[in-house]
């Protein structure tokens, strides 16, 4: 999708589909024109660094509210491959010269591939259509807003990293604010957002080091969540403009739905295969164990316990004391235990929430923020779990 100018008396843009870069002791810029030799310039403030091809790197765009700042530069690394595969900055960081990393050369051969992918557009990301102006330059934001932020990525890096796929990353990218989004997209300020333990880690590292040395370190969901269409759903676009808390909970909750249902799965197969083997056939201990597996409220307590040693220990407390409060606004009697307690908030918002009054709906929310700490946790740290 090549970039396009308005031209005002007629109804049919420029449609720019040739990019040309020119830089000399004159011109510091990429010359884009269409198929009747209309031009225009998009001025390159940063020393241009030709090195890379740019159809050897992939570029994604995001938007965060946290990381926009102009010099939120971070360098990439894959976390279970302890490598690094790429670069990701606010576009505020190629159309200026003021940041940290203006003399980085590292990241100028980044910035500059970013910038060219961009006006080339190959990866037809929606963009803004200015309008023509017979005098000064344009700027890479006149079609991109100042706002997005670019993920761009080595493909000889990644092709060291087994299957990759970037919606692999999205729940651990969401982790540090970073959202899917398409450059003209709005992005809410959701209030039951809480800066999770990624972000607050990045932001302490970022405080230390130098400009550019900070690696921003992504992880793959759990190899059994993978090619699970709602979790893509999920960081694409459903928490980042569901303002309600009490369907926040519900889509949430539906993560914990679906690996207690893989966890279901697994242990069914187990114990089918274990009768199966086993000479003494006890029909009685079949029957018991299918239904021990058959309950929610155990598959849950297995999850938490068996990941538990992932979880914030903050999010966890703070999780289970809200849950109770939440309890007691319903005059229900508290848990004792994490699983317990979000499983019995579940079953009141499912059955009972029409009695909730309105003045404890911020509990909820306040729930939202520590639960979808916890929700990350699980995505990116499943392993297969067998209730015997």
């Amino acid at each position: 999708m090549p970039l396009k100018i308005k031209n005002e008396l007629a109804s049919i843009p420029y449609t720019l589909t040739e990019v040309i870069p020119k830089f000399n002791d004159s011109q510091s810029c990429f010359e884009l024109s269409d198929s009747n030799d209309f031009k225009i310039d998009v001025d390159y403030i940063l020393t241009p660094y030709l090195d890379y091809v740019p159809e050897d790197y992939s570029l994604f765009v995001m938007k965060s509210l946290e990381l926009n700042r102009e010099n939120d530069i971070f360098q990439v690394y894959d976390k279970d491959a302890n490598l690094r595969i790429g670069w990701v900055f606010p576009i505020q960081a190629i159309v200026s010269n003021k940041h940290g990393c203006a003399n980085n050369k590292h990241f100028l051969k980044y910035a500059y591939v970013a910038f060219y992918k961009l006006l080339i557009n190959k990866e037809e990301y929606d963009h803004f259509i200015p309008s023509f102006q017979n005098a000064d330059n344009y700027m890479l934001t006149d079609f991109y807003g100042d706002d997005i932020i670019i993920l761009i990525l080595s493909n000889s890096q990644i092709q060291n990293i087994d299957n990759f796929h970037i919606d692999n990353y999205l729940t651990s990218l969401y982790s540090y604010s970073y959202y899917y989004c398409q450059p003209t997209e709005n992005l809410k300020q959701i209030n039951n957002c809480q800066p999770t333990e990624d972000l607050k880690e990045i932001r302490n590292r970022a405080n230390l080091q130098s400009f550019g040395n900070t690696r921003l370190i992504i992880q793959r969901k759990s190899q059994y969540l993978q090619g699970e269409a709602y979790l893509d759903r999920l960081f694409k676009s459903l928490l980042k403009t569901e303002e309600n808390p009490l369907v926040r909970f519900y889509l949430l909750y539906q993560v914990i739905e679906l690996v207690i249902e893989i966890i279901f799965e697994k242990s069914f197969s187990d114990i089918i295969n274990n009768f199966q083997n086993n000479a003494d056939k006890n029909i009685y201990e079949l029957k018991e164990s299918i239904t021990n597996i058959s309950s929610e409220k155990e598959r849950i307590s297995k999850l938490i316990a068996a990941l538990e040693k992932k979880f914030d220990a903050v999010s966890k407390t703070n999780l289970h004391l809200l849950c109770n409060q939440l309890l007691t606004a319903f005059n229900s009697d508290n848990k004792n235990s994490l699983p317990l307690a979000l499983y019995s908030v579940r079953s009141l918002i499912v059955h009972k929430f029409r009695n909730l009054p309105e003045k404890d709906l911020p509990k909820l929310e306040q729930i939202n923020r520590e639960f979808e700490n916890i929700v990350i946790k699980i995505i990116l740290n499943f392993e297969e779990i067998s209730i015997k």
